[in-house]
């Protein structure tokens, strides 16, 4: 017995100078950004009130978010969503925003929101974790309450895109309106593996360095292997740890796919009220696309060479496809910047949500309202 003890106070003694070795003699960048990655995951709450059979939040309702990056809390108007600055309409409305969190708001405070910081009248239907098929079903849905908010039954729509992890779901017609798992962050997994992950990322050992190491590694491995066989894969691109998607190689992307999904998109938008809709759309970047520092670390986090990315593939494809099916599509690259973002999380701060709807305040003007 008292041998078994000595035997495991050694392992116990040793494990924890290894530790120490690697915090603080042999320090390692990767080992560092995955920590601190941990420490920013979401551990805590969200509280929505999201109602998959009306297409909205509760009217009225409160929800509340506590990220280690954020935390507020949110109202919704009189139609289900988080429009703070005209919570009861009594005002003419000509645009409409359309799109995910991005548009929800996720990660600003009610007054930061794009509806608060546009300074034309507009109403935003925002759902994180939507889709383009979301959108429509959206606007299908509560077109008709809006209009009477409308003497002259004229509407610009504005649907964003965020092109960090929507890509995929445009190219394939696939994705939808969340259901009700958005409304708490509740994760429990069963299997053994994602347990054992878990553990590593979110629980008890997330803030510890020697449990990373066999994390990394297996990633780094996944990731070697995969990419030797990326051509023959049917996913043609890397994920990074909050699921935002890199390619490398314009060959991996079909553009008559993508084409003909936004066409098929386009068209069902445009049925709605093809006399009285007109339609603009904006591809917001991740923050991973547009600064060389954080594709790195995101890189050295995920387990794969940054080296191999090239980050201009989604967007001029994206491009393309509008050119081609004559579409007014926005590149919003070059008005953000790595400070526009969060440092662990992939949504836009207050400053970047003010950049995105000065652009969008601008583009309204430029094009008035015109049918």
């Amino acid at each position: 017995m008292k041998n078994f003890f000595i035997f495991l106070s050694s392992i116990i003694i040793s494990l924890f100078l290894c530790e120490a070795l690697l915090r603080y003699v042999i320090p390692n960048d990767q080992l560092r950004l995955r920590v601190e990655a941990n420490k920013k995951q979401f551990k805590d709450f969200q509280k929505l009130t999201w109602n998959p059979k009306t297409n909205s939040f509760i009217p009225l309702s409160t929800g509340l978010v506590n990220h280690p990056e954020y935390n507020y809390k949110i109202k919704h108007d009189e139609f289900g969503f988080r429009n703070p600055c005209n919570l009861n309409i009594k005002k003419k409305i000509k645009n409409i925003i359309i799109g995910d969190s991005f548009v929800y708001g996720v990660g600003v405070k009610d007054g930061n929101t794009l509806n608060c910081q546009i300074n034309i009248n507009n109403f935003t239907m925002g759902v994180p974790n939507s889709s383009h098929n979301c959108y429509y079903n959206l606007l299908k849905e509560h077109y008709s309450s809006l209009e009477k908010y409308n003497s002259q039954k004229n509407f610009n729509v504005h649907i964003l895109f965020y092109f960090g992890n929507d890509f995929e779901s445009l190219v394939n017609s696939s994705g939808g309106c969340p259901m009700t798992s958005i409304n708490e962050v509740n994760y429990k997994p069963k299997k053994i593996f994602n347990k054992v992950n878990y553990i590593i990322t979110k629980g008890y050992l997330s803030e510890f360095y020697l449990p990373q190491i066999p994390k990394l590694l297996y990633k780094s491995y996944l990731n070697k292997k995969f990419y030797k066989n990326i051509n023959l894969s049917n996913r043609k691109y890397f994920l990074d740890n909050g699921n935002d998607t890199f390619y490398t190689h314009v060959n991996h992307i079909n553009q008559k796919k993508l084409t003909d999904s936004v066409e098929i998109f386009y068209n069902k938008l445009k049925k709605l009220d093809e006399e009285n809709l007109k339609f603009y759309f904006y591809i917001i970047p991740s923050g991973s696309d547009i600064s060389a520092d954080r594709l790195r670390r995101k890189s050295k986090i995920s387990g794969f060479d940054y080296k191999l990315i090239d980050t201009n593939l989604k967007y001029t494809a994206m491009l393309r496809s509008c050119d081609e099916l004559d579409i007014i599509c926005y590149d919003l690259r070059k008005i953000f910047s790595d400070k526009s973002y969060y440092t662990h999380d992939t949504h836009l701060n207050a400053d970047g949500v003010k950049t995105l709807a000065k652009f969008i305040e601008k583009k309204i003007n430029q094009n008035g309202t015109s049918f």
